[in-house]
């Protein structure tokens, strides 16, 4: 990928021309007698913000954000052309529409897809070009992190082992053993649970008694009376049960009679007052037509009293069935109650219902320990088996080390010659170990150094930016290019600075960056190229990117 320009549709806006190797946007400062003025604020950092979201990132982050409700304010529309394997690509993005060389997208999944098409790779366009174009804040914080330090270990992990040619099937399959070491720390405390809950004391004491529960119950003697008397009270509850469901039905039958009586009535219509409202007008109504009215209320009348003295008489009724069936429920609940009362006193019910009772209880109670038993046997076997397999991948690290270790030198070693460009005193260089523990999803520590490191302010940012020249010397067809806010050279000696843009523009096939001015015009004295070639926009308080300010 070659980005050719990004232009906005507002003429205020200045327009970026990119070329090939290097490309610098440098913040200026001309307000110099105020010494509380700096290049901050026109649009440095905004430029490659601009880049980075014509190119897909998520418009979760505060920068797109802002970009987006300005977008929306000021009706812009930015316009990025890029080129990619000999095809030129004109993309439009207002702040809620996408459209590629003038064809709307129906959602931004849509352009998304289309971004990964671009690139050859089993990670999202959006996953990779994060790793060459840092834009967030927090990317410069540590080399690794090139999106956020809040990315998830295993997705970070993931994406720059592959970039660094590493072994992603040891990596994978660490994710899947993580997940399953994270379920034997809780087979651990279930296993100790279950343990204090197994008392196999206990358990032989319940059998023993169940036995003699058993043996009771084959030897009970009930009343002679019992079954047949059980029976009858049996079918006297099923008997109360239905009256009481008929007496039920019943109540509700009369409250809806009930609701007839209270809401059926005839609007009175005052026959006098028709008979004057029509007066002025009798040549169209006549006598009649006034007697017809009176007959209509009349009837109507007569026809809600009907209704009213039915609903009376079927509550009568009503009320008479439910006084006959509750003398019935009364002798039926007699008779059921007087049984119950026998059998009691008998005791032979409530000795035997008791011995059912203990029964069950006991019954329960040993299936409960049975379950715990099978658990703990399962959890065992499934902790064993956790383990069996976290020992033999660990054992299979041991031989992954020794299979990498030319590849660890090779990267280290790469990492050393960039860094020699910059450090002769202090070479770097690229330290990656095997992670053994199951602690973290992290299988490849992998940490740029540069010895002295704490010297200098700058060198961390050197390197950020030698990791990231690393990873596009091992991938230089997979994105094509490189971009690095001004934050990284805030803290950077203006020499490293000039050798940087040396570098870049040696090996790098486009390189875009911002930078102020002090840093750049301090660069000029060690670089060998004339940088003020390599300027595509120079802004400042007069002449912002957007040609406003853009906080306001």
């Amino acid at each position: 990928m070659k980005l050719l320009q990004l232009t906005s549709s507002d003429d205020r806006f200045q327009t970026l021309n990119f070329k090939s190797g290097l490309n610098i946007i440098v913040g200026q400062k001309v307000l110099t007698d105020d010494k509380k003025k700096t290049s901050n604020g026109i649009g440095k950092s905004l430029a490659l913000i601009c880049i980075d979201f014509m190119l897909g990132k998520s418009t979760s982050s505060k920068e797109i954000k802002k970009l987006k409700e300005v977008m929306k304010r000021e009706n812009i529309t930015l316009s990025l052309a890029f080129e990619h394997n000999n095809k030129t690509y004109n993309i439009d993005r207002t702040y809620n529409e996408i459209f590629i060389d003038g064809e709307k997208l129906p959602k931004e999944s849509k352009y998304l897809e289309f971004l990964d098409s671009l690139v050859e790779s089993e990670h999202s366009f959006r996953n990779i070009f994060g790793r060459f174009f840092r834009t967030n804040k927090e990317s410069y914080i540590e080399a690794t992190n090139q999106v956020t330090t809040k990315e998830k270990v295993y997705q970070n992990n993931l994406i720059n082992s592959s970039l660094l040619g590493l072994d992603l099937t040891f990596l994978k399959k660490k994710k899947e053993l993580k997940i399953k070491s994270d379920r034997l720390k809780l087979l651990i405390k279930e296993l100790k649970e279950l343990q204090k809950n197994i008392d196999k004391e206990r358990e032989f004491e319940l059998i023993e008694r169940l036995g003699e529960i058993n043996k009771h119950l084959d030897s009970f003697e009930i009343a002679q009376d019992f079954n047949d008397l059980k029976n009858e009270a049996d079918i006297l509850t099923a008997k109360i049960q239905k009256i009481r469901n008929d007496i039920a039905y019943n109540n509700r039958l009369i409250r809806n009679k009930q609701m007839i009586i209270d809401t059926n009535h005839q609007v009175d219509i005052d026959i006098s007052k028709l008979k004057n409202m029509y007066a002025e007008a009798s040549f169209f109504l006549g006598e009649e037509v006034l007697n017809h009215i009176e007959s209509v209320k009349e009837f109507h009348n007569t026809l809600f009293k009907n209704r009213k003295d039915r609903a009376k008489k079927d509550i009568e009724l009503l009320k008479t069935d439910i006084a006959n069936i509750e003398k019935e429920l009364f002798v039926l609940d007699k008779r059921r109650s007087d049984i119950f009362k026998y059998l009691e006193n008998k005791g032979a019910l409530e000795e035997y219902h008791a011995l059912n009772r203990e029964k069950d209880s006991i019954k329960e109670s040993l299936e409960q320990i049975q379950r715990d038993e099978k658990s703990l046997e399962k959890y065992k076997k499934e902790q064993a088996d956790i383990k069996l397999e976290i020992d033999q991948f660990k054992r299979k690290l041991i031989d992954l080390e020794s299979d990498l270790k030319d590849k660890i030198q090779f990267l280290g070693k790469s990492f050393r010659e960039i860094s020699e460009e910059f450090y002769n005193d202090k070479p770097g260089f690229l330290h990656i170990e095997i992670v053994e523990k199951f602690n973290t999803e992290k299988l490849y520590k992998i940490e740029p150094k540069i010895d002295n490191e704490n010297s200098s302010d700058g060198i961390n940012e050197m390197k950020i930016f030698i990791y990231d020249m690393l990873l596009y010397k091992l991938n230089p067809n997979l994105i094509g290019l490189v971009g690095h806010d001004n934050r990284l050279f805030d803290m950077v000696d203006e020499r490293q600075i000039g050798y940087a843009f040396d570098y870049v523009h040696k090996n790098i096939s486009q390189y875009i960056c911002s930078v102020s001015d002090i840093k750049f015009n301090g660069a000029k004295e060690y670089s060998e190229l004339n940088l003020d070639t390599f300027v595509r926009a120079t802004l400042n308080e007069t002449q912002k990117l957007f040609g406003f300010d853009f906080e306001k």
